[in-house]
């Protein structure tokens, strides 16, 4: 029996090998790959999910009859479709042999003989994530079957024609990537381990059933890892990637939701695949906060199971804390098995956990009898005046547009329907969607801190010619009643970024403040997003409240916390003065406040290409610095931003005047009166958020080609009353 370990050579390479090498598998190659970690840990590898595997150079890898195969693995997370244990096979010429990981931990053989393909999962047994189990594939040619262990146990077996010799291709081999030679390797984004893996065993010839279980019986099945969370390190040099936004700490993340305020603790969830950077097998990511800016990285709160409500998906929801104190999450519950195959079911905190590591799964408290059937989803449910409330999204049949279901409970568990919460006309709303996702309903206070109206938020959903955006309606919310009436009959936009902000969630703090949580879309390709290692962030958290009868927004007062080092201030100045300071000024983590007399303001995000001649300002890379010695850059214009009162116009646009923002007509513009114009910008790495006046905002994206970013103003506008710029602190540590 040959035992492959893995170890990394004197020249730094990373192999998966025996002693004598004449097996042999090298780490692929990681160049395109710009944040990728390897590591060996506990004598094995961390396979990654999505960039690394390994690849035999020896000339062939195949067995002339029977043979044994042994895997000492551990998965952290699974995939939809797959993962390789190992992959010597080709579909299209029905030769080779391979191992997958599915779902939930089964284990799938396939093998071909040339004619034929053939392959069978495991029964009972399964490989649990974080936990070690041990995996023999007995390949019996001379008696025709396959034979599958896992664990100790004989889990199935497939029959085929006896003496039926394997057909080995001409392709690599692989451990830790399935691929089965029907696509270019190259464009391949799933089907790659993410888990720790010993040892490999290879044998020619069979292994009873008596020696099996004995080799089995020398590893510690079962034995648990630490659950997995990626390591945020990884990409402190990335220039795109945002460092005071919310940010799961790796791979990919859709919305934030459920935030809630639990024992002086501010939680937030959101839509997570830790396996690898693409939209696959999503789970409750956990973020926890003093002051929902400086966040910390929780195990995933809730998995899909195999016997549970959700097999096939934990998507968003909402979490509160209930009639006797105890938190309870509301989720979507996905089961493909069903139709419609998305229900509402409910979680609850594991008693005595304070940080709300641990959560019960309930059961099913919903199941979809009205709206578009099979869209029912993103349940939101709070408590008010001792009844709770529930909004659903789904589709609305009377009026062919996207609507949300209003339910009612005494105790959050049997739920009566009160029918749709909004009437409203679909040809005035088009660009609402067919269905409504994330619907939020929140308290608006006035100046005087009363409630003055509530805000009915919703993402777009099953839009023709239109991109996914956040819409709302203010209106009167009659609790007793049970009835939201709006105030107007066209849907707002609260963001202008042309659909960067989307995935609305919300809550009330204890001191009463209505906030509003936002995905912040990445707006990148695929292959960029997969290669850099992440996807997608959460827009600032944003405080909502209504003044002079109008609704304004602003980022919670908390994330003015991080100014860090104040880099210029201004007043009563020309623009033209203000660049001349500006000009050795450059960040990637910046706020600026910018106030202008005048009925014009514009600035500009440039991205910095070259840098600086003198090797001693390389310092600009890294945050923000006045660059004294900093002789020569050149500018990479990524948007202007601007708003002109005349017009009511706020828009971004680039340099070629192609529109970066978004006005759909009068309803888009904005109106700040006599008052002063004053624009904050937030500058986080590729994200750009701007308010104007608190009556509207814009989140864009800038990705550069170089290392820093700088603002410039125009110096056609006004005189500056105020500008004050200053470096903004990193939150996460590590």
């Amino acid at each position: 029996m040959i035992q492959l370990t893995f170890k990394k050579d004197r020249n730094g390479q990373f192999l998966c090998c025996e002693e004598e090498n004449v097996i042999r598998f090298l780490l692929n190659d990681g160049r395109k790959y710009e944040n990728r970690a390897c590591i060996l840990q506990e004598d094995g590898f961390v396979f990654d999910g999505y960039s690394t595997w390994f690849e035999g150079t020896q000339e062939k890898w195949d067995f002339t009859g029977d043979f044994t195969s042994s895997f000492f693995f551990a998965p952290q997370e699974y995939s939809d479709e797959g993962d390789g244990i190992c992959s010597y096979f080709n579909a299209t010429e029905k030769k080779g042999f391979y191992i997958r990981l599915l779902k939930h931990g089964k284990i799938e053989v396939g093998f071909g003989d040339g004619r034929n393909l053939y392959s069978f999962t495991s029964l009972g047994e399964r490989a649990q994530k974080n936990r070690w189990s041990i995996l023999t594939v007995v390949f019996r040619q001379e008696a025709g079957w396959c034979d599958l262990y896992l664990n100790g146990r004989l889990s199935n077996r497939k029959q085929f024609r006896r003496h039926t010799p394997l057909g080995w291709p001409e392709a690599p081999a692989f451990l830790g990537r399935y691929e089965d030679g029907a696509g270019d390797p190259e464009k391949v984004r799933t089907g790659i381990f993410c888990g720790l893996m010993k040892c490999v065993l290879l044998q020619e010839g069979c292994l009873s059933d008596t020696q099996v279980k004995a080799l089995h019986a020398q590893y510690p099945c079962g034995e648990e890892l630490a659950p997995l969370i990626p390591d945020r390190s990884c990409y402190l040099d990335d220039r795109q990637r945002p460092q005071y936004h919310l940010i799961a700490p790796g791979k990919w993340m859709n919305e934030p939701h459920a935030p809630f305020w639990f024992q002086g603790k501010y939680h937030i969830f959101y839509q997570a695949n830790p396996h690898a950077p693409l939209w696959n097998h999503l789970q409750w990511g956990h973020l926890i906060s003093d002051d929902m800016v400086h966040w910390k990285d929780l195990p995933l709160a809730l998995e899909t199971e195999e016997n549970a409500p959700d097999p096939d998906g934990c998507w968003s929801g909402s979490a509160l804390t209930d009639k006797d104190g105890q938190p309870r999450i509301y989720y979507t519950a996905g089961n493909n098995e069903k139709f419609p195959n998305q229900s509402v079911a409910m979680a609850m905190a594991a008693a005595g956990d304070g940080r709300l590591k641990k959560w019960n799964k309930y059961g099913v408290v919903r199941e979809q009898a009205e709206g578009w059937r099979g869209e029912f989803r993103d349940p939101f449910v709070w408590l008010e005046k001792d009844t709770y409330f529930m909004l659903v999204g789904t589709g609305d049949e009377n009026n062919g547009g996207g609507n949300a279901v209003l339910y009612s409970s005494p105790d959050g568990l049997e739920w009566e329907s009160h029918g749709f919460l909004l009437d409203y006309d679909y040809e005035k709303n088009m660009e609402t969607g067919h269905v409504w996702e994330l619907p939020v309903l929140l308290p608006l206070r006035d100046e005087t801190g009363e409630i003055s109206c509530h805000i009915l938020l919703l993402c777009a959903c099953q839009i023709e010619n239109e991109a996914v955006e956040t819409y709302f309606f203010l209106g009167h919310w009659d609790c007793e009643g049970k009835t939201f009436r709006k105030f107007h009959d066209r849907a707002m936009l609260l963001d202008l970024g042309n659909g960067t902000f989307t995935g609305p969630s919300g809550f009330v703090t204890p001191d009463q403040r209505s906030v509003v949580f936002t995905i912040a879309q990445g707006k990148r390709g695929p292959e960029e997003e997969f290669n850099s290692g992440w996807a997608h962030n959460g827009g600032l958290p944003v405080e909502l409240s209504v003044a002079e009868g109008e609704l304004r927004l602003q980022p919670v007062r908390e994330i003015y916390g991080l100014k860090k080092k104040r880099l210029l201030r201004l007043e009563a100045v020309s623009a033209r003065e203000a660049n001349r300071q500006l000009e050795k000024i450059m960040g990637n983590r910046l706020w600026l406040r910018l106030c202008v007399e005048g009925d014009y303001v514009a600035a500009e995000i440039c991205g910095i290409t070259e840098g600086c001649v003198e090797e001693e300002s390389s310092s600009l890379t890294e945050n923000c610095t006045a660059a004294a010695s900093c002789r020569k850059y050149e500018a990479e214009k990524k948007g202007k931003i601007f708003y002109n009162r005349d017009t009511g116009l706020f828009a971004a646009q680039e340099e070629n005047g192609r529109p970066l923002g978004k006005c759909r007509g009068r309803e888009d513009l904005v109106d700040i009166k006599g008052e002063s114009i004053c624009m904050e910008f937030f500058l986080d790495h590729s994200m750009l958020e701007v308010y104007l006046n608190q009556r509207k905002s814009m989140t864009l994206r800038n990705y550069i080609q170089g290392n820093t970013r700088a603002f410039r103003i125009d110096e056609n506008m006004g005189r500056i009353t105020e500008f004050e710029l200053w470096e903004m602190d990193a939150v996460y540590e590590g």
